[in-house]
């Protein structure tokens, strides 16, 4: 366990400025005495992360203290983007060479990822560790890792023991300043008593010199006539009343000094060893005297060995790493079932296809089990669980465990204390509790409800109240919201309703809410979208005597999607904008036994030619995964019956769709797209479909092997087929 000492001369201030005061050390709190100390300063310099172990250091005696290394994030190339950490510090009794080997060590491990390549610049101007990151790494990412696997970030134990009545004992700030002032007090008054006693000593013996001077012929003739050195002492004792010191003084005196000005010598010393002995004895006299000597002496300790401060102090928490420091906030898949699975997955498990395929298995469900969530978030953000019995729970997103496409997923009971029977039926992710957000919520008979988003920012784990139901409902649907969006509130029999979020009356978590809309017999809640406002505009192009087929086939639109996977868009402009408890405007004329699965509101990220860059994700009720864009979805009317999106004959119904905004093509999809038109364009000479023809593997690996097909193709991409007979790529 490392300690440190307090120095005794802190920054401009002088520790006698801070001691000698006009109010007692017993009256001074322990912030005022932070700012003449503020905290420990290491030699080799560093961060201090907050004060709380300097506050209980200062309060009981006993602390720790955390420092950190000092760094900075420079930027290697601007055209790769790619960045470097700069390590110019290190904590305290830290071995340069010891940190970065261990650092390379960690790097070998695969234990700290992120980096590049290391090495010391360090040269007479400073220290310098240059630390090279990989092209996409995150600098804080990678920095606090540092932090939590290497001594870059130190802890270093405070043990303040003095010497007290001749015991030692531990004191806190104040006690030991207190213990120090009244030594130091001890050791002046000691000093001067000392140098009191020798100036009286002296001055005896100068004045008794003086004498003899003054009778100079009378001493000549008492030495002249004694026999011996103690008779002529003897001698001058009785003639002129000296002690034996004075006598022994005069009889030691050389000839030479007999003169006037060694005479005049001795007076003017007299003269001086006499004020000296007023003000020493004028200081023994007050104990604020002695105090004025202690600010004194310190106040010339500062200006001769004062030094600018070295360790800089962080307004910040202890320095304790958390894990949410240490995990990247990338972006996620999160997909949950019915009975309460969930699992984290990457954005790229699920390559982009094309309208009318079969689809990817999301993964094995459990025995009656169904895909009922699938949602896009970041790490970091807060994940809100919402279940049908109008309860809430909280958790960050990484405390879901990351799995592959065909795990199983982690129960919830292990991450939520979610009661026997209770089911989650909506999941909202929340990066910032802001106040001007909201929270819509909507349940299956029809009722809709707005809440301030701010009052789910402390969630106990037992969860909270979200909403009331009334007996045989159930909450189903939650967005977030702003008042100046609008809501797209849609029924399983295909009727929407366009609400302005305005017009909801905020409310307390423990309310049922309003009717959202009259609902027919048989009829239930099917989905519902938030409009931006950005888009409000567009419902004022046409009026609201002529919404029954659309005018304008420009975005935004309403993407429909039914139970048997089918779909279209509707423009947005076909429909119109009403209050709540509305029967609402037909979108979808749906057959007997077809229903409304999702209703999205899409067209907000377009292309250079006007169309859609966004991607929808459809999950059927055996797991069965689709990714489609929304541009390949026709442009119909609202009587329209749509056109296929995802193929159900083996599937049963669409569970659970999502909308995913547009992202930049990864490259694994640009070698399989280049590889794919590779092989169409070339295999269309022989008269040959490639997309659909799985009995054309044997024969494509036989022609690579011949060499029949150009090499150039093998330098894009190596083709491989999956279960579903479309292409994979590496």
């Amino acid at each position: 366990m490392e300690e440190w000492r307090i120095r005794d001369v802190e920054g401009s201030h002088g520790l006698g400025n801070g001691l000698c005061c006009s109010k007692p050390l017993s009256a001074i709190l322990l912030q005022e005495l932070l700012e003449y100390m503020p905290g420990p300063d290491f030699p080799t310099g560093g961060l201090i992360m907050g004060n709380i172990g300097i506050l209980e250091a200062y309060r009981s005696g006993r602390g720790r203290v955390t420092v950190r290394g000092k760094t900075d994030v420079e930027l290697l190339d601007s055209k790769t983007k790619r960045t470097a950490i700069i390590i110019k510090e290190v904590p305290y009794q830290t071995n340069k060479s010891a940190l970065v080997e261990k650092i390379a060590e960690l790097v070998e491990n695969k234990s700290l990822d992120g980096i590049s390549d290391i090495r010391d610049e360090s040269d007479r101007s400073g220290m310098r560790i240059v630390i090279e990151l990989k092209r996409g790494s995150d600098p804080s990412i990678v920095l606090n890792n540092l932090y939590r696997l290497t001594s870059l970030q130190s802890g270093f134990s405070c043990n303040m023991v003095g010497i007290l009545d001749g015991q030692p004992k531990q004191m806190g700030l104040k006690e030991l300043l207190q213990a120090f002032l009244d030594f130091r007090c001890s050791v002046v008054e000691r000093r001067a008593r000392f140098k009191l006693s020798q100036a009286q000593e002296r001055r005896h013996i100068v004045e008794g010199i003086v004498v003899g001077l003054d009778n100079l012929d009378g001493v000549i003739r008492i030495i002249r006539e004694a026999s011996s050195n103690a008779i002529a002492s003897v001698g001058l004792r009785n003639e002129f009343n000296l002690s034996e010191k004075q006598a022994e003084a005069i009889l030691d005196i050389s000839l030479r000094r007999l003169t006037l000005l060694e005479g005049k010598k001795f007076v003017d010393e007299s003269k001086s060893l006499m004020e000296q002995i007023s003000k020493l004895e004028e200081l023994l006299s007050s104990k604020r005297h002695i105090l004025q000597v202690i600010e004194q002496e310190a106040i010339e300790l500062k200006n001769k060995f004062s030094s600018p401060r070295r360790s800089m102090l962080e307004d910040t928490d202890s320095g304790q790493l958390e894990d949410i420091d240490v995990i990247p906030n990338e972006e996620m898949l999160l997909v949950l079932s019915e009975k309460g699975y969930v699992k984290r997955m990457k954005p790229n498990t699920f390559n982009l296809q094309n309208r009318g395929t079969i689809g990817k298995s999301i993964g094995k469900l459990r025995v009656n089990d169904a895909t009922s969530e699938f949602i896009v978030c970041h790490a970091h953000d807060h994940i809100l669980y919402f279940s049908d019995k109008g309860i809430v729970y909280s958790a960050r997103a990484y405390k879901i465990p990351e799995c592959t496409r065909t795990a199983a997923g982690t129960p919830l009971v292990q991450i939520l204390s979610i009661s026997d029977g209770e089911r989650i039926t909506s999941v909202i992710p929340v990066s910032e509790f802001s106040g001007d957000q909201f929270l819509l919520m909507l349940t299956m008979n029809g009722y809709v409800k707005k809440v301030s988003l701010n009052s789910f920012s402390s969630i106990r784990s037992t969860g909270i109240i979200a909403i009331q139901l009334v007996p045989g409902d159930e909450l189903k649907w939650v967005r977030c919201c702003t008042n100046d969006n609008l809501v797209a509130m849609a029924s399983q029999n295909g009727l929407v309703n366009l609400c302005s979020c305005e017009n909801i009356r905020t409310q307390g978590r423990n309310t049922r809410g309003a009717v959202a809309m009259r609902l027919k017999q048989g009829d239930m809640m099917a989905s519902m979208d938030i409009i931006p406002a950005a888009k409000l505009n567009d419902l004022k192009k046409v009026p609201e005597g002529n919404t029954s087929s659309a005018k304008s086939l420009n975005g935004p639109w309403l993407l429909f999607v039914s139970e048997s996977g089918f779909g279209k868009r509707v423009p947005l402009s076909s429909f119109r904008a009403s209050p709540l408890n509305r029967v609402g405007l037909i979108g979808y004329k749906f057959s007997a036994e077809d229903r409304l699965a999702a209703v999205f509101v899409v067209g907000f990220s377009l292309s250079d030619d006007g169309e859609s860059d966004e991607q929808v994700v459809l999950v059927s009720q055996s797991g069965t995964v689709n990714r489609i864009k929304v541009r390949d979805v026709s442009i119909q009317s609202r009587y329209a019956r749509g056109v296929i999106l995802m193929r159900l004959d083996h599937a049963g119904k669409i569970q659970s769709a999502s909308l995913i905004s547009a992202t930049e093509v990864e490259p694994e999809e640009e070698a399989q797209a280049a590889a794919k038109n590779f092989l169409n364009k070339n295999l269309n000479i022989m008269g040959i479909s490639l997309v659909g023809d799985l009995f054309l593997r044997p024969k494509i690996e036989w022609w690579f092997k011949k060499g029949l097909l150009p090499h150039r193709c093998c330098c894009h991409a190596t083709i491989d087929f999956d279960d579903t007979g479309d292409f994979g790529s590496t």
